[in-house]
């Protein structure tokens, strides 16, 4: 077998599923994570391509997966979303549709799809999506607007309490603003309710390693590796995303209908149901 950059692989499984290649993309999605049993990303495409071949229940149970290690994720959000809709589940298909807003508020088609939502739920069709507080937040922590960002995100989990997005972004506010102990301590309430959660374990990575607990630090890493196979490559400082493609290569498989599509026995212990 050819090998292939993992994330050239990607690319090639997300076209597949574009055009509706949809079993031959689930088999892609499962020689990637044979090879790599947590790769977030493999799990996207999977959620993705499950529900487009109109397998629900499978789909929400990936996405809720990624859900667990970015509980932020635009793809999953949006997929919980449409699931919750068709199981006649309202308000939870609004809850999921507002966090896609919050990781993208200027997409029209997710504004169009809220406004939707909400006239469903109340008669009325809004004449625009509200920005919320999570929304907000991230667009004050892109501008590198921390104390604003910490004020809408604190202020938003007195609200809702139990919004791991809303304490990831917070860990990485306080990171960025050089507040590290706080930023860790969060990092391992976050940790001990989502262990694979990416950020809090690139946080407590950095900050056990300079505490020289080279046990705790390397527990970390691993996790991370395990997530995205790119982190292997990164070094100090480095995102993942800016190590060269061709660092991860993999065997890419030869496609055969035939090819099973089990779930694999592992993948029910990777993450935790964050719907609500």
């Amino acid at each position: 077998m050819a090998e292939i950059a993992l994330r050239t692989y990607y690319r090639q499984i997300d076209q597949l599923i574009d055009q509706k290649h949809l079993e031959e993309a689930l088999a892609h999605c499962k020689n990637i994570l044979h090879h790599f049993p947590k790769d977030v990303e493999a799990y996207r495409l999977m959620g993705k391509a499950l529900l487009e071949r109109g397998r629900h229940g499978d789909a929400a149970d990936v996405f809720q997966r990624v859900l667990s290690a970015r509980p932020d994720d635009f793809i999953s959000h949006v997929g919980m979303a449409i699931v919750r809709e068709d199981e006649g589940n309202l308000e939870a298909a609004l809850w999921h549709m507002e966090r896609a807003f919050e990781a993208s508020p200027s997409n029209p088609a997710v504004q169009d799809e809220l406004r939707r939502l909400y006239g469903r739920r109340d008669g009325i069709v809004p004449h625009r999506a509200q920005l919320t507080r999570g929304a907000l937040a991230r667009l004050y922590y892109k501008q590198g607007l921390f104390a604003q960002s910490e004020a809408e995100l604190r202020a938003g989990l007195a609200e809702q309490p139990d919004r791991p997005d809303l304490l990831t972004l917070l860990v990485q506010t306080l990171w960025e603003s050089n507040r590290r102990e706080e930023a860790g301590a969060l990092c391992q309430d976050l940790l001990e309710r989502l262990p694979y959660n990416l950020e809090a374990n690139r946080v407590m990575a950095q900050l056990t390693k300079g505490q020289n607990q080279l046990d705790a630090a390397r527990l970390c890493r691993q996790r991370l590796e395990a997530l995205d196979p790119y982190e292997a490559y990164a070094g100090e400082g480095t995102l993942a995303e800016s190590v060269n493609a061709d660092a991860v290569r993999i065997a890419e498989i030869d496609y055969a209908p035939e090819v099973s599509l089990d779930r694999p026995e592992w993948s029910s212990t990777l993450g935790v149901d964050l719907a609500p």
